[in-house]
């Protein structure tokens, strides 16, 4: 090939996981027959299918850090697809058929971030794939390390973004891990991509230029699920194979499941949403509906290694939840209630049920004087900008461990800013010996749409 001749487009595949708030890429030459995978997940079907239909081999898996979300792929691809995963130094280069991609030591999300720069053969620069360096409208959360470094690496993010990417072109493709609805980092846009160019013009930790303001955003996080406090471990060590396939569900009859309850203290996990369960549900189960962040929310309330049993929607759905806890290394799913909760109930166990309600419901009880507790469930963060008056605030992860504060004389009505945190933070209550929950449902928005006033702490 010429010098300066135009390189035909690098065929780049995203895959993106919605409930981790995450994307995983495939970088493919198709005429070279190449291709290298970036911050793959555990399930490896889809990229060895994707390899497939674009008839290449997946020479090279790469991390951009030591995931504290999810367990990486690479081992999965290396056993499977004879993918290496050896570490690049910082600046070292690996071929991607025709296309070179080259490691950029990036530190700030961990003390050893990598992100890669895809270059063409005349050395054009044209993609970066950014892990959590640098996120469309922010960048990932510099504290997993503890609050001891999160400064320092809040400092190393900030010469990331101001000096060691100062360099790149604005027309270069930006790929980021981390996304919109990852507890790694704070972004709210649900874009996939973005430009060096466009993150210039409109990414705050871009445009902040002076050191103290960058710092007060960067460290300006909410909390992230308890399951991160050992992900990077697991990581580490190196979770066990899978394989290509995933393991089968195994069904599990009523009264095997309420022995595993009983026996193995089992944790039952209602993936149906909220307005389902709250009809009839397991008693002692955990609602996390899989139509949210279902991964995360499981490995915040329920500790890892504690037998699972899945229960509610298709088998569909059941496989895909399984899939989900199988990317954060939950794998001590046992199988799933057959038939669900009208098998249980057939079989003459017990079951509960919630009274659902709207925002406008609670905002009649509230006015009405009626004695009730409202229990927001929100986020601190949520909670500063606006509450029901009289309303107690305890973010879902806390209660478990703070219910016995909430007052037993009066029915208590949950609520979060949608009505699905509030149905896993009701399930707790329900766990902690309530019995006079109301799951309320419905957008907070809707409070104000009700021209209601909101009490905002000052």
């Amino acid at each position: 090939m010429a010098d300066n001749q135009p390189v035909a487009a690098p065929q780049i595949e995203l895959f993106v996981a919605r409930e981790l708030g995450n994307s995983s890429f495939l970088i493919a030459d198709p005429d070279a027959g190449e291709a290298v995978a970036i911050d793959p997940l555990r399930d490896i079907g889809q990229y060895l299918d994707r390899a497939g239909r674009l008839q290449v081999r997946l020479t090279r898996s790469l991390d951009t850090h030591l995931h504290n979300d999810f367990v990486s792929g690479g081992r999965e691809l290396a056993a499977e697809a004879g993918a290496v995963i050896e570490p690049l130094a910082d600046q070292q280069e690996v071929a991607v058929g025709r296309w070179r991609l080259r490691a950029m030591l990036t530190p700030g999300h961990t003390p050893d971030h990598l992100s890669y720069l895809l270059s063409d053969s005349n050395g054009k620069e044209v993609a970066l794939f950014s892990g959590g360096a640098l996120m469309v409208g922010a960048i990932a959360r510099t504290d997993l390390f503890g609050p001891h470094l999160a400064v320092h690496l809040a400092l190393e993010a900030f010469r990331t973004v101001q000096v060691r990417l100062r360099g790149l072109p604005d027309d270069v493709a930006l790929y980021p891990t981390h996304g919109g609805g990852s507890f790694c980092g704070s972004a709210t846009s649900d874009a996939r991509m973005s430009t060096l160019g466009e993150e210039r013009v409109s990414n705050p930790f871009l445009t902040t230029t002076e050191l103290m303001p960058f710092l007060a955003r960067a460290l300006h996080q909410d909390r992230y699920p308890d399951y991160y406090l050992d992900m990077a471990a697991v990581n580490r060590k190196g979770a066990p194979l899978l394989g290509r396939h995933l393991p089968a569900l195994k069904p599990l009859k009523p009264h095997q499941v309420e022995t595993l309850m009983r026996e193995r203290k089992a944790a039952v996990v209602d993936i149906r949403r909220g307005r389902d369960y709250d009809r009839a549900h397991v008693p002692g189960s955990y609602s996390v509906g899989l139509g949210g962040p279902f991964s995360a929310w499981v490995g915040w309330v329920i500790e890892r290694g504690r037998p699972l049993v899945l229960a509610g929607g298709s088998h569909a759905q059941l496989a895909e939840a399984q899939r989900q806890l199988l990317r954060i290394g939950y794998d001590s799913v046992l199988g799933y209630l057959e038939g669900g909760v009208d098998a249980w109930q057939e079989r003459g166990l017990e079951v509960r049920s919630f009274e659902t309600a709207e925002v406008e419901d609670l905002a009649t009880w509230v006015l009405s004087a009626e004695p009730m507790t409202v229990l927001d469930v929100r986020a601190m963060e949520e909670w500063v900008h606006g509450h029901v008056p009289g309303a107690v605030h305890m973010y879902v992860p806390d209660v478990a461990h703070h219910a016995h504060e909430v007052p037993r004389e009066a029915p208590v009505a949950v609520h979060c800013a949608s009505g699905y945190r509030a149905g896993t933070a009701a399930s707790l209550l329900e766990q902690a010996g309530f019995r006079r929950i109301i799951h309320v449902i419905g957008e907070w928005s809707d409070w104000d749409r009700l021209h209601l006033a909101s009490t905002i702490p000052g």
